[in-house]
């Protein structure tokens, strides 16, 4: 019985998995990414065209809408952040101001409009790796509750191209 419900299936789906060509695909990818289309970011004229694109696609292949209130959109929440990150150290009486970005990056996902850590300990960790399959642990036994992380952004120099 299984069997035959598997074959109705694929006999079911078999037209639109023909449809589905790399021609086509492209055809798509081209126009998404078209000029009209404006690069798509959330809010913008470009995301509205993209979404009806999409969902006018979705109609002309038959597939009904899957969310409970009858729509092929799913909401979702969005928040814009505007980071001016600003960054100093004092030591005694003495504060060291860093210019963004080129002494610190800084980034957070938290909705609020400062976020400050003031009196807390830094943790240098370097590049914050950890790869035991080269002995290499930048945390190795660094307790870091209620510490400032400090670490360098991209990766290390590799000091030997053909000695990683």
């Amino acid at each position: 019985m299984s069997c035959l419900a598997v074959d109705q299936l694929a006999l079911r789906l078999q037209p639109v998995l023909e449809a589905i060509t790399p021609d086509g695909l492209l055809a798509h990818i081209k126009i998404l990414a078209s000029d009209q289309f404006e690069g798509r970011a959330p809010g913008t004229k470009g995301e509205e065209l993209s979404v009806k694109y999409i969902t006018d696609q979705f109609k002309q292949t038959g597939l009904k809408p899957g969310n409970p209130d009858g729509t092929y959109i799913q909401e979702v929440p969005l928040a814009g952040i505007k980071s001016e990150p600003r960054m100093s150290f004092t030591i005694g009486d003495k504060t060291t101001e860093l210019k963004y970005p080129d002494n610190f990056i800084a980034s957070s996902a938290r909705l609020q409009p400062e976020i400050k850590i003031t009196d807390s300990d830094v943790v240098f960790v370097g590049y914050g790796i950890v790869a035991p399959e080269y002995g290499w642990d930048d945390y190795k036994d660094i307790d870091l509750r209620g510490k400032t992380l400090l670490m360098l952004i991209g990766d290390p120099q590799i000091p030997d191209p053909n000695d990683p």
